[in-house]
């Protein structure tokens, strides 16, 4: 172990690009070794500018200076004060603090993400580590939960761990929504959903699987039956660009195709593989593709890329560094217009180049420039052209007194509830990120105003300062601490709303 502190970032190695691509369970990245932590956590200064860039703000620097001594355990504690998926964020969160770090511009940022995976890794047992007080706030009314995604899930630990009795409705037939049935394994491996998910669960929340609200359950049976009802859906609404030839075999949109993979199920993709699109779902269906047999997997993205979604980041530029790493190739700037077929399946892709133009108006945006066409062949087609909430199983009484963004997701105050009373929304059907770690700052701040609503209907006699409250601690200087004697008149959060 070093005796002193270089502030140069330990690098962070991968896995051969060759051997990784034959399997969809090999990890792209090599993890720390404890030196390793030990060393990058040193280099910390403590400003603190970390804090305010990540969505749920973790004290990153308390648990970079436990880590610094060793000490593993008040790494995990400090953590799990604002994060119940430590190992899930460890393998996936697109750490927006380390975009915010004082030493992004000189030695390179501190790799917290890698320092969370170490952490959460290195012990396989978080009660025996964190020894959580479950408290009594005189009552134990029951909260409905839709969805046990992220958000949900998270939600149900810090409920349940204030003593409420939490019932989780999970439309599928396992935990963990778009972590298990988006990510593919190769990002985010199954063991640590499961740890994690399982952890959350044995504090008393019950899940009821294969139950979809609307359909097994009504909605309104759950607004009679409980205290207050959290929608934490995810967007699972697939957006299509509607184009002829959409309807050939061949032709997937990559929420199904993701899903179906990440089931079990063997897609035969072919040798050409066409992605459409230029976010982080695209990029999972590339190297996806490759993993299934693809020789050549192509994306192309209607922007440049300067303009690509999630740039400029940290996590942008590693996303498209393993991507070429594993010999995906990027076309930019174009606009898909057909697919054609033989015998009703698909065999190429025609589209125009585009301009990028400046209107003066946020991004620059993609015009067509429709005075030559070009043509790719494929074997299949996969649209990563986003998704959306889907809000049917809510009546439309109750739906006309939700307030909505123009494009669909619901408007939600400070403490995540919307303008129903009772009725609490978090994850990507509220906020613009729409990442994991987004969605579990959600859950923390509904969490806190289900316990003020809660209180002022009577349901319990106290409302604690803390959500969390473990042996020992508190640990983190930046846990949710509810500070309002009661929850404030909905007016919508500004940070939520849409451009």
């Amino acid at each position: 172990m070093s005796n002193y502190v270089d502030y140069k970032r330990v690098p962070i190695k991968h896995y051969n690009a060759e051997e990784r691509v034959r399997s969809l369970n090999k990890e792209t990245l090599i993890p720390y070794t404890l030196d390793e932590v030990v060393a990058e956590s040193s280099r910390c200064l403590g400003c603190g500018l970390c804090i305010q860039g990540c969505p749920a703000r973790i004290d990153v620097p308390g648990y970079q200076i436990a880590m610094a001594n060793g000490n593993l355990e008040d790494g995990l504690r400090i953590n799990f004060e604002k994060l119940p998926f430590v190992e899930v964020c460890g393998n996936v969160c697109p750490h927006p603090c380390e975009d915010s770090c004082i030493l992004e511009d000189n030695k390179g940022s501190l790799a917290t993400r890698h320092i969370k995976k170490f952490i959460s890794e290195d012990i396989p047992d978080y009660r025996e580590v964190l020894k959580v007080r479950i408290q009594d706030l005189g009552g134990h009314p029951n909260v409905a939960i839709v969805g046990a995604g992220p958000t949900g899930l998270s939600a149900a630990f810090y409920l349940s761990i204030n003593g409420i009795k939490v019932d989780v409705f999970e439309a599928t037939d396992k935990p963990g929504g778009v972590m298990v049935h988006g990510i593919p394994p190769f990002r985010l491996p199954r063991e640590s959903i499961k740890k994690e998910a399982e952890h959350i669960l044995s504090y008393g929340s019950r899940i009821f699987y294969n139950t979809r609200i609307g359909r097994d359950v009504l909605f309104e049976s759950l607004m009679k039956n409980y205290s207050a009802t959290y929608i934490a859906i995810g967007n699972w609404k697939p957006t299509r660009i509607k184009i002829k030839g959409e309807d050939l075999q061949g032709v997937y949109h990559a929420l199904e195709f993701l899903n179906r993979i990440n089931n079990g199920e063997k897609i035969e993709v072919g040798e050409r593989v066409a992605i459409i699109g230029g976010g982080f779902t695209a990029y999972d269906a590339a190297r996806i593709s490759l993993r299934l047999g693809a020789k050549k997997v192509t994306m192309l993205y209607r922007r440049s890329a300067i303009d690509r979604p999630g740039y400029p980041s940290s996590n942008a530029d590693e996303e498209l560094e393993e991507a070429e790493e594993e010999r995906v190739i990027f076309d930019w700037e174009t606009s898909p217009f057909e697919y054609t077929g033989e015998n009703g399946r698909v065999k190429g892709l025609k589209y125009w180049r585009n301009q990028m133009v400046d209107t003066g108006k946020g991004r620059r945006q993609p015009v067509p420039v429709k005075d030559k066409e070009y043509l790719i062949d494929v074997d299949t087609i996969i649209e990563a052209t986003g998704q959306r909430e889907d809000l049917s199983f809510i009546p439309q009484e109750i739906m006309e007194k939700l307030t909505t963004t123009p494009t669909g997701d619901l408007l939600v105050n400070q403490y995540n509830m919307t303008s129903y009373p009772g009725i609490f929304a978090g994850g990507d059907i509220t906020n613009k990120r729409k990442d994991i770690i987004s969605g579990v700052a959600d859950s923390g701040r509904a969490s806190m105003g289900i316990l003020l609503y809660l209180k002022e209907q009577g349901k319990i006699q106290r409302v604690p300062q803390r959500l969390t409250n473990y042996e020992g601690g508190p640990y983190s200087t930046t846990s949710y601490e509810i500070n309002d004697k009661e929850i404030p008149a909905f007016a919508a959060n500004p940070t939520e709303i849409k451009d």
